[in-house]
């Protein structure tokens, strides 16, 4: 009874109560009206994890790529390029003047660029790791109070505590310089 654009909503919705960490897209906007892109392109720039996107929508493409994967069926190749998909274009552009691409055009409507979605990621990993070696740093904790008068326990808790913490030190100057980063004015 639904139709393919409603099909393509609840499918996202079950994926994002699942929890999944990883995205295999294949043209996620096909069925969609222009309202309904942009809340998927803004909930798709939020998704902390990888997204494999197979699209014809250089809009969401441009917004949300990091990397562009190249297959080429003449040369049974698959070429990997870093970047966004307008950086894509010029790169293959100065690469083979020759070979026509039509250009990029600013999108109509509002993105999340890549640099950006990049960006959050790297945030949110960096958060990740902080949660985990400020947990780690309260079971070592844990263990030292109930480590009695074990001397040769102590100092190796105790070493393990210091490692810990000298890491999660780094972690946060980590995630301050990420965080100015993002604080830029464009």
């Amino acid at each position: 009874m639904l139709s393919g654009g409603e099909r393509g909503r609840v499918a996202l919705a079950k994926l994002a109560l699942e929890g999944a960490n990883l995205l295999l897209l294949d043209e996620p906007t096909n069925h969609l009206d222009l309202p309904s892109q942009e809340v998927l392109q803004a909930a798709l720039a939020e998704f902390p994890g990888t997204i494999l996107l197979v699209s014809h929508d250089r809009y969401l493409i441009d917004a949300l790529a990091t990397q562009i994967w190249e297959v080429s069926p003449e040369e049974h190749s698959l070429g990997v390029f870093i970047g966004g998909y307008a950086e894509f274009v010029a790169a293959r552009q100065k690469r083979d003047p020759g070979r026509s691409t039509r250009p990029v055009k600013e999108p109509s409507r509002p993105v999340v660029r890549s640099a950006d979605r990049q960006l959050r990621a790297d945030l949110a990993a960096a958060e990740e790791r902080i949660a985990r070696l400020e947990a780690e740093l309260a079971e070592i904790a844990r263990r030292l109070e109930h480590a009695g008068v074990d001397v040769d326990r102590v100092r190796t808790l105790g070493q393990e505590y210091a490692s810990i913490e000298r890491n999660l030190n780094d972690e946060f100057s980590a995630w301050e310089r990420l965080a100015k980063r993002g604080q830029r004015p464009a």
